[in-house]
């Protein structure tokens, strides 16, 4: 969060300042139902999980599914946040579920 302000700070300071912070971040835009997938990659700033990659670890939490409740059923994307969880963890890092009713 802190290079987030950071990034915001540096881009209201100079021209040359925009131009360079500009070229340092990372962003896919939203494709089809890639949600997760953009948001993963942008969280990490490269370009590490593929739909494939997501794919494969849908499978991993269900192998024995033909229509995998993970996902959205004609397999474009769509995936939930035990996928996001799971893509988390593989790259060592892990969500917060955060229940405001609590």
């Amino acid at each position: 969060m802190n290079s987030i302000i950071n990034g915001i700070k540096a881009l209201n300071s100079s021209e040359k300042h925009k131009k360079s912070n500009l070229k340092n971040i990372y962003h896919e835009k939203q494709k089809k139902e890639l949600c997760a997938l953009h948001s993963l990659n942008n969280l990490f700033q490269d370009d590490f999980y593929t739909k494939a990659k997501l794919d494969q670890i849908c499978i991993e939490l269900c192998p024995q599914e033909w229509l995998n409740p993970h996902r959205g059923i004609l397999g474009r994307g769509n995936y939930n946040i035990n996928i996001i969880m799971k893509a988390l963890q593989l790259r060592d890092h892990e969500a917060i579920w955060f229940d405001k009713r609590r």
